[in-house]
């Protein structure tokens, strides 16, 4: 028979190892960041295809705001896609070129490649992709406060999406128009726009997008006064049948 203190022993013992497995078992499963040669963490692996290691690195230049080479690396990207007819990631490709030169600040470089991805995407038939293109110059359009302008890219993303069925880019289309005619002073063509887009989220279960929608479709039909921080004259609204009481 074990005396009372081996017995107190052995409890010690293994209270102690439950202790310890838990940990040791999960310092085994923990996956260690590899290590770059200048000694910081790559929480990313290289890819091992050339243009996606270029896109890669351009997103990396994009963070880091150095614009000009994110710009050269995309490029060298599209002339892989090109040589392989991989026209998809040639579209994405350009989209994203867009992107990159409305973060520089660079509007007639950005317009110049969305309208670039919008025509490859017509060619390979991505009518969504092709929309969100023509929307992006509607956007710069929208932000140099050209609202015609913007309204009539938006108008071609629109015509772009023709038949199918109600998505994502649709809700952000008519969404956008909404803001650039409330911006232009045109409430009854705001309030349509928006109107549209609410019906596309409810369609899409978007539910944040739905309420979002319905707090400024209220806005516009109730605070007729001043709208979005700028005055609007009562004239206007007067014409438009919003008098102020």
């Amino acid at each position: 028979m074990p005396n009372q203190k081996t017995k107190f022993g052995w409890m010690t013992f293994g209270f102690i190892l439950l202790l310890i497995l838990p940990f040791s078992a999960f310092r085994q499963k923990t996956p260690v960041a590899s290590m770059n040669p200048d000694h910081t963490i790559n929480p990313y692996p290289a890819a091992k295809d050339e243009a996606d290691r270029l896109i890669q690195k351009a997103s990396e230049n994009y963070f880091y705001r150095e614009f000009k080479q994110g710009a050269d690396n995309y490029l060298k990207a599209i002339a892989i896609y090109e040589s392989r007819n991989d026209y998809p990631k040639v579209a994405k490709t350009y989209h994203s070129l867009g992107d990159l030169y409305v973060w520089a600040h660079q509007p007639d470089e950005a317009k110049r490649y969305y309208l670039l991805a919008a025509n490859v995407h017509l060619q390979v038939s991505n009518s969504m992709g092709q929309a969100e293109d023509l929307m992006e110059i509607g956007e710069i359009q929208h932000k140099a406060k050209h609202y015609n302008k913007a309204e009539q890219w938006y108008k071609k993303s629109v015509l772009a999406l023709g038949n199918t069925p109600p998505n994502r880019i649709h809700g952000k289309v008519q969404e956008a128009r909404g803001h650039n005619f409330w911006k232009n002073q045109k409430l009854p063509e705001a309030i349509r726009a928006f109107t549209q887009a609410k019906k596309v989220y409810a369609h899409l279960h978007y539910g944040l997008g739905v309420e979002h929608m319905t707090n400024i479709i209220f806005r516009l039909e109730n605070n007729k006064s001043r709208i979005h921080n700028h005055a609007v004259r009562d004239e206007d609204l007067l014409k438009e049948g919003y008098a102020t009481h």
